[in-house]
């Protein structure tokens, strides 16, 4: 890591918010037509659900101040969606975590935390990656 915020923290904290939330992560799974229940050590894994929460949160952060949190996050097969957090490039814990508090705040409703309301910030995200993942490959920057 290159002096940002510690992923390994992040995920500390965000699992032990969702646990003391008393809601439930739901993730729908379209292709069975049916709504799983994520445990919040997974929801908050870097290989799980964190990358979501993070996309949320730099979305919020990026329309109050104009800048993101200088996230790394790369394509991982054996991740729950297919992408892990490499790297939180900010120096800012703080900024970091209320921002998706404030993303997970929007997402609660009575029978949980129900991720497929930040389906379109994720989508968005995943298409500024795939962009900037081109435009290195064009450029020769691969790694």
């Amino acid at each position: 890591m290159s002096g940002g915020v510690s992923l390994d923290d992040v995920g500390a904290v965000m699992e032990a918010l969702l646990r003391s939330s008393g809601k439930p992560v739901l993730l729908d799974d379209k292709e069975r037509g049916t709504r799983q229940r994520v445990e919040a050590d997974s929801a908050a894994a870097p290989d799980g659900l964190l990358p979501v929460f993070l996309v949320a949160g730099e979305a919020i952060w990026r329309t109050a101040m104009g800048e993101g949190f200088g996230l790394k996050i790369e394509r991982d097969e054996g991740a729950l969606l297919g992408y892990r957090v490499a790297e939180i490039g900010t120096r800012s814990f703080t900024a970091v975590m209320l921002s998706m508090m404030v993303a997970v705040s929007q997402t609660a409703r009575p029978e949980g935390i129900v991720l497929q309301e930040l389906d379109p910030i994720w989508e968005e995200a995943m298409q500024r990656l795939e962009a900037e993942a081109s435009a290195k490959a064009a450029d020769g920057d691969l790694p």
